[in-house]
């Protein structure tokens, strides 16, 4: 204990040292050594103490000690930068670090970083911007972990028509297409035989694909003998097929609202993790 006369003016390049060690605000020009550690013994046991602060420092304590366990290398990834002269966040940030870590189930200690869990699930509709509701938190404090996807479709469009030998037909598509990711198939012949001394000889021929646009296909037919024409059937398959995963758009107090990055072919029901903290 010291007195002090006149007006206590303290460095500021000392302050930090000064909080850490001695009362920040004395009273009757008496400095005192602070303790800021150790529990007030009117906390120690007692009616006014609740079980879980009691509980939670006994936790804040186990973290202190495993913390002095820990090499140099793994400690630096517990903070940013070197906390202010005996301020002691190293234990704080890894008391709140290492809670979180194994501590999802409330039944193991959780509660002393996460306040509640929910588990939510809802049918996405394509349009997506559908709001799951869920028991009242606080948004700033919470996070929200999805599971579940929908997908894009590849696009079929089938037909049939006929195309006169030596010739092309043209096929109108609807919707457009992309054509650098479409595949044709196209089914179909043409031909003839003619019989000769009791020999048979012909000439035959098969469809092609003359061009594709974005609005139509061209089939071609060989030339095989004069202008008959001939059936043949036709298929563009539009290679868009990918898995489209929901993300968060908004968190509300009573509500998260969920949507589609790109429209998906299907609805699909998707499972929500709300976690908030305390």
């Amino acid at each position: 204990m010291a007195k002090f006369e006149g007006d206590q003016n303290v460095p500021s390049e000392w302050l930090d040292s000064y909080r850490a060690t001695l009362n920040p605000h004395p009273t009757g020009k008496v400095v005192k050594k602070r303790y800021p550690f150790r529990m007030p013994r009117m906390q120690e046991g007692g009616p006014g103490v609740h079980p879980s602060q009691v509980a939670q420092r006994e936790r804040f304590k186990k973290a202190v000690s495993n913390f002095k366990n820990v090499s140099a290398e793994v400690r630096s990834r517990w903070y940013a930068a070197e906390p202010p002269y005996s301020s002691f966040l190293w234990y704080y940030n890894y008391f709140l670090m290492s809670s979180l870590v194994g501590n999802a189930n409330l039944n193991q200690g959780g509660v002393g970083v996460i306040k509640s869990i929910q588990f939510v699930s809802k049918s996405i509709p394509v349009g997506g911007d559908e709001a799951i509701t869920i028991t009242e938190v606080d948004p700033t404090k919470t996070v929200v972990m999805l599971f579940g996807n929908s997908y894009i479709a590849d696009k079929v469009q089938r037909g049939t028509d006929s195309c006169t030998d030596g010739s092309t037909k043209t096929v109108s598509l609807s919707p457009n297409v992309d054509p650098a990711i479409c595949e044709v198939k196209l089914q179909g012949q043409a031909g003839f035989q003619e019989i000769v001394d009791g020999t048979g000889d012909g000439k035959w021929g098969g469809f092609y694909v003359s061009s594709l646009s974005t609005t139509q296909l061209i089939v071609g037919l060989t030339d095989i003998i004069g202008s008959a024409s001939y059936p043949f059937s036709w298929e563009i398959i539009e290679h868009k097929a990918q898995t489209v995963y929901p993300y968060i758009k908004s968190i509300a107090a009573e509500a998260v609202t969920i949507s589609w990055p790109v429209t998906p072919s299907v609805a699909a029901v998707i499972g929500a993790i709300v976690i908030e903290y305390i």
